[in-house]
């Protein structure tokens, strides 16, 4: 019985048929393409190239003698490194062309893999050198997720050397995520390919259900941050995504921060740096990464595309957490404009049948139309939704002016995200408001009616919490909540001052309520949670912040200051109201 493959050489001139076969009435295998770098290749040395596709490799066999010897010859007679992708019934799919260090590996989109499974083929290509399996090897391994990745020393002769083979470990193995096997001669190599699959597929089936037991619903993910400045600024912005991180129910297992001359315009980070954290990402089973700048959709397409896992930025990992935390109709509408203005100009089919079909000036394919559609269809819906924001944004302006005329004055809550805004109202007027220590833990504005020491009643409101670089779109979509400051009587900026960091918050709050033009609004600021600040920290920051009053929102009998200082403000403001601006 005759083998199932071609047992011939390129150099013996092709492959030999059975025996008992008439060669010349055998149809002839259709021409593949050959991919890579085949420019400069004789079509002598195509033809045999593209003789390749008519071998086969048994299931249990990872590469034959014979085959081998085709690539190492083919290798050596080019000059270039040759490389062949079988599924597991022995096929050969594609032949690529490389140069003599390297093979560029494209166009795998077709092969479908998940996180803790195989792609379903090996990569066996030639080295020219003798060389082992390089780090670029064994990153496309472990990014790639072949089923094996194989090396052939290609001997001066033509001759097939050693071959080295690697493999990938169950997930969250200890060490490098790849299994490195002893090379050993081509003739020698008697590995059984089937069984080692089967055994590596439910090894690895194993780990994921492990892993999925212990972790449950929580997501696992890697913060990524670049500057072009110091690394010490970086930091900061750093602690500040890991907080958000936690407010979206993300696991971080991993922070990368990256000095660059210039961002790589493509990936961010450098290409190597980016492979590392793929690569880490497999190892400690995060699925996703964040990363602290904004990036385009063009980059978030290429780093999503090398390594299979999701990648978002700050700005979605923000939206992400006010549609988790948004309850009111107000609220739900406002998130979902600011997500549609975030994608409308990420809005990108990576389908391959969505490629354009025809050239020429005027010609489209399916793909731009169907595109083109899809961005219509957001944009009409970005227009619905501020047309109900603009309604709804009237009724508060009705309901704002009946409350004006009522004469009760309205003091408005501000400052940055987790300051402890809603901790106040809840302890000052009993509302239900929901109070975590995590950031954005409350977007819609809650008021309730307060009554001071002397009796007066005020309207006292709870916003949204600041945030420094707050997303254009995001600002923009919650422009209408925040027209609630425009009525205010009295704005009361809390600060957490037991943040390292307050004064930067500090900061960002008044700038972000310049640009709103409330600067002009009188203002009382609230030094809150005092109750973890070391005594000479508190005395060190009241001397800073002159006038400054300091509270603990957890504890009603600290509040009597805060409410004498409103008190006092209100008095102010009613001052300023009789003066002679407005006889």
């Amino acid at each position: 019985m005759p083998p199932a493959w071609y047992d011939g050489s390129l150099s013996g001139g092709g492959p030999v048929g059975h025996p008992e076969e008439d060669t010349c009435q055998r149809r002839a295998p259709p021409i593949r393409d050959l991919k890579g770098n085949t420019l400069g290749l004789k079509p002598s040395q195509k033809k045999n190239l593209q003789r390749l596709f008519q071998r086969r490799i048994p299931p249990d066999r990872v590469l034959t003698p014979e085959l081998a010897r085709a690539l190492t010859e083919a290798s050596r007679e080019t000059g270039r490194q040759i490389g062949i992708l079988v599924d597991r019934r022995g096929n050969v799919l594609e032949v690529y062309i490389g140069d003599a260090k390297g093979i560029v590996i494209s166009e795998l989109s077709r092969f479908r893999v998940g996180k803790s499974r195989f792609r379903g083929v090996r990569f066996l290509h030639t080295h020219l050198d003798g060389e082992p399996l390089t780090h670029d090897d064994l990153t496309d391994l472990a990014l790639l997720r072949f089923d094996l990745l194989g090396a052939v020393q290609a001997l001066p002769s033509g001759l097939p050397g050693n071959v080295h083979l690697a493999w990938l470990k169950p997930e969250k193995s200890v060490g490098d995520p790849w299994h490195l096997e002893e090379p050993v001669s081509v003739h020698e190599l008697d590995l059984d390919f089937a069984a080692l699959l089967a055994g590596l597929e439910q090894e690895s089936a194993a780990a994921n259900r492990d892993s999925s037991q212990v972790s449950g619903t929580t997501r696992k993910g890697i913060l990524v941050g670049v500057t072009t400045g110091r690394l010490e600024d970086l930091q900061q912005s750093m602690a500040e995504l890991r907080e958000l991180a936690d407010s979206a129910g993300i696991q971080v297992v991993e922070v990368v921060t990256q000095r660059r001359r210039d961002l790589n315009p493509r990936f961010v980070v450098g290409s190597g740096k980016l492979k590392d954290l793929m690569i880490t990402a497999m190892q400690k089973g995060a699925d996703l990464i964040v990363f602290e700048g904004e990036l385009s959709g063009s980059q978030m397409r290429a780093i999503s595309e090398l390594g299979d896992l999701e990648v978002i930025d700050r700005t979605q990992l923000i939206l992400d957490i006010f549609a988790r935390r948004a309850h009111s109709r107000d609220g739900k509408l406002q998130v979902e404009l600011a997500q549609m203005k975030y994608s409308l100009p990420r809005l990108v089919l990576k389908d391959d049948f969505l490629s354009r079909l025809t050239g020429g000036i005027g010609a489209r394919g399916p793909g731009e139309t169907k595109i083109e559609v899809l961005r219509r269809r957001v944009k009409d819906r970005i227009a619905r939704l501020e047309k109900e924001l603009e309604q709804l944004s009237g009724q508060r302006r009705l309901r704002r002016s009946r409350r004006t005329r009522s004469g009760i004055p309205v003091v408005n809550l501000v400052g940055y995200t987790n300051a402890g805004k809603s901790t106040l109202l809840r302890t000052l007027t009993g509302a239900e408001v929901l109070v975590e220590d995590r950031l954005f833990a409350t977007l819609d504005p809650t008021s309730r009616r307060l009554r001071l020491p002397s009796g007066r009643e005020v309207i006292l409101t709870d916003t949204v919490g600041f945030i420094q670089d707050l997303p254009e779109d995001l600002a923009r979509a919650f422009k209408a909540t925040l027209e609630e400051l425009d009525d205010a009587d009295l704005l009361v900026h809390v600060v957490d001052v037991s943040n390292p960091n307050h004064p930067d918050q500090i900061m960002a709050v008044q700038g972000i309520l310049e640009d709103l033009a409330l600067d002009g609004i009188p203002q009382i600021l609230l030094l809150n949670k005092v109750d973890r600040v070391a005594p000479e920290l508190m005395q060190a920051a009241l001397e800073t912040w002159t006038g400054a009053v300091p509270v603990s929102a957890l504890t009603s009998k600290t509040l009597t200051p805060f409410l004498n200082a409103v008190e006092s403000g209100l008095k102010m403001v009613d001052r300023a109201l009789v003066g002679p601006g407005l006889h």
